[in-house]
Parts: structure tokens; C-alpha cells; sequence
């Protein structure tokens, strides 16, 4: 890992999800075989657990706990001896908490050219992650977010039916990781992690069109470009020799001096001898690549709002003007909820960065790792 993780999403935390599913039951299917649905079971997390920002509290007094910092036990050694690592206002975060993410920590340690250095900083980021949750927790508890029973319930049962189960079928697939009680517990700290994001991030989070047009701007800046492209076609003459095609050239030239300040519609109309004319001169919205040879090298070649050179073909000439170009098919307003829904979990991310600084500044915090 490289430099600090940052927050994950409050409704997608590493720990658990409430109402969410593993990748393994949102492969779907009864025959899937299902984790646990909310909670990532916290022994051998792959990553360190990300949670969500705390509302700032009135400043604490800080507690008068004296914890002892013995060495640190060996990570490889078949027992954990546990201790005291951190302290925050009056909660305290064990060894054992942080090494339920052993395997992230020591795959940081694994593909570092400095094991105990990586080592002890995944150890730092864990407690970092973990000291985020338990803050959460300290303010969920203060802003009095409670998970009824009723509420645990319903949302088992919403996870059982979103990978065809019943109740039954599910806790079975679940206790192949860890008890009921445990995902139960699991599910309600998940819950109550969504109630304090509505009820604390969500508020502080306006949306803009400003910010919606950016998102847009930066969405699509990639998009392959998309041609409207009006058209006038002169054919030549059945069987005509060199001076009737150069009387064609001389009508083609003739209407590019009219149409640079005519009505392009209007001298399609007029002029064409093709199907254009009586479409309004209206040919299709094209990306390069698409049209035939000639047309489309004249078409990429073309301003936006310019007319292009005679363009001969063996039927004849081809006068196409480029009226606008847009990036790709996108539109703006039928990408609103995308991009609504992009710049909300940008802008939730950020605000539980600002928030969990706040938070840490006024609690009473003490890292003895």
C-alpha cells in the first residue's frame, strides 16, 4: 500500500455493508456458496478496515487511563499475546483487533524490501481505520442511532431474498464463517453506520450544476467525437465527358460561396440531386471512421460549422458541412443520475476525511502500538 488509505464510502466499509452481499453471494444463484453477507468476516481481512467519519463532539477531558506498553509480541508467533495499542476518549483497541487483519498486514510486510518497517506502518493503518469506526461508534452512540431488533431482522431477510434464500438457508452459509450472534452484531453496527451517514454526512452535502457540468466535462473530455454533418450532392452528368464534370465543379464552387453565408438547409433543398435535399440537407451524426474514405477524411478535416472542399466521387460531388460536433452520444441530462450519484460518493468521501480529522482533534487519543 502507498501512503495513507483513504476512507472508503460510510455505506461501503470494509468491515461490513449493512444489507450489502460478498462478491460470492452477489454472484447469485442458490448454489453460489455465500459469505458473510454484511460483514466481512474479520479474521485474515485482506485490507485494513475502512469506516466512515465521526461528527465532531464537544472536546473531552482526556481520561486518566495508564495503560503499560510491553514489547510487541512476535506477529508470527502461534500466540497473540494481547495488549492495549490504542486508547480513545474512554474506549480502548486491542493487538488482537488490529492482528484480525493479519493477512494484510503481513502481505504489506511480504513485498516490502523493509519487512518491519511496512509492517509496523499497515499496523498504524489498521489502528488508524479501526480508531475511525470506534470514534463513529462514540457518536452513533451519543446521537442516540439505534438498531431495533425489527430493523436486524428486516434486513436479513432483505439479504436472504437478494440471493434466493430463506432464513433458514442463510444462516447456515453464514455460520460457515462465524456465529449468528456475531452477524447479527455485525449487521447492526452496519446499520447504524448508514443512519449516522443520512443523518450527519448526508446534510452537510449540497450538489451543484456547476459541479454536475465539471463531472460532465470530465466524464465525457475522453469520448470519442460525434460529427453532424449536412450534405449537398451534385451527380454527374450520364455519360458526360470532362466539360460537362467541370461545369458540375463550377455549380459545386458556386454553391460553397453561397452556403458560407446561406442557409445550408435551404441550398440543400435547392441544389441537391441526391436524398439529402429533401431531408433538409440533413446527412447523420457520424464518429470518424464511419463514413466511406473520402467523405469521412473531408468530415475530420472540417471545422466545426465549416463546409468542406468538393469531395469526387464516381457519382459525383459531395458538399458536407459539419454543423456541430458533441462528445460521443452522451447528453447531459441522461447522464444527470450517473453523474449525481459520482460526484455524492466523491463529495461523501471527502467530507468523512474533514470530519474524521475534526473528530480526532478534539477526542482524547493515545497510540501506545
Amino acid at each position: 500500500m502507498h501512503g495513507r488509505p483513504r476512507a472508503a464510502s460510510l455505506l461501503v466499509g470494509l468491515w461490513l455493508v449493512a444489507g450489502s452481499v460478498s462478491p460470492a453471494l452477489a454472484a447469485g444463484g442458490k448454489h453460489q456458496k455465500p459469505v458473510a453477507a454484511a460483514p466481512v468476516a474479520a479474521p485474515s481481512a485482506a485490507a485494513p478496515p475502512a469506516a466512515p467519519e465521526p461528527v465532531a463532539a464537544p472536546a473531552p477531558v482526556l481520561p486518566t487511563i495508564t495503560v503499560a506498553a510491553p514489547a510487541r509480541p512476535s506477529p508470527t508467533a502461534g500466540v497473540l499475546a494481547d495488549r492495549v495499542v490504542a486508547v480513545v476518549n474512554d474506549d480502548v483497541i486491542l493487538l488482537s483487533e488490529v492482528y484480525a487483519f493479519k493477512d494484510y498486514i503481513e502481505g504489506q510486510a511480504a513485498a516490502s524490501s523493509d519487512p518491519a518497517a511496512a509492517r509496523s506502518k499497515a499496523e498504524h493503518d489498521v489502528v488508524d481505520r479501526i480508531l475511525q469506526q470506534r470514534l463513529v461508534a462514540q457518536e452513533v452512540t451519543r446521537l442516540h442511532l439505534e438498531v431495533s431488533e425489527q430493523e436486524i431482522d428486516r434486513n436479513i431477510d432483505e439479504i436472504a431474498q437478494r440471493n434466493g434464500m430463506d432464513r433458514d438457508q442463510l444462516k447456515l452459509e453464514v455460520q460457515k464463517e462465524m456465529t449468528w450472534e456475531q452477524y447479527r452484531a455485525e449487521l447492526a453496527k452496519g446499520l447504524q453506520e448508514q443512519k449516522f451517514g443520512q443523518s450527519v454526512l448526508r446534510p452537510r452535502i449540497n450538489i451543484t450544476e456547476d459541479e454536475l457540468k465539471d463531472a460532465f466535462i470530465r466524464e465525457t473530455q475522453d469520448a470519442p467525437q460525434v460529427a453532424h454533418v449536412q450534405a449537398i450532392f451534385l451527380s454527374w452528368p450520364v455519360g458526360g465527358d470532362e466539360a460537362a464534370k467541370a461545369a458540375v465543379r463550377t455549380k459545386a464552387a458556386e454553391v460553397i460561396k453561397l452556403a458560407a453565408t446561406g442557409d445550408f438547409a435551404a441550398l440543400s433543398k435547392q441544389y441537391d440531386e441526391g436524398p439529402f435535399g429533401a431531408a433538409g440537407g440533413e446527412m447523420g451524426k457520424f464518429k470518424a471512421g464511419e463514413l466511406v474514405g473520402p467523405l469521412d477524411a473531408a468530415m475530420q478535416a472540417t471545422a466545426t460549422g465549416g463546409i468542406s472542399a468538393p469531395i469526387e466521387t464516381p457519382q459525383g460531388i459531395f458538399l458536407l458541412k459539419v454543423a456541430d460536433r458533441t462528445a460521443g452520444a452522451n447528453d447531459f441530462e441522461a447522464m444527470r443520475p450517473k453523474l449525481e450519484e459520482a460526484v455524492f460518493q466523491s463529495r461523501m468521501a471527502d467530507e468523512q476525511e474533514r470530519w474524521f480529522e475534526q473528530a480526532k482533534r478534539q477526542a482524547a487519543i493515545r497510540i501506545l502500538l
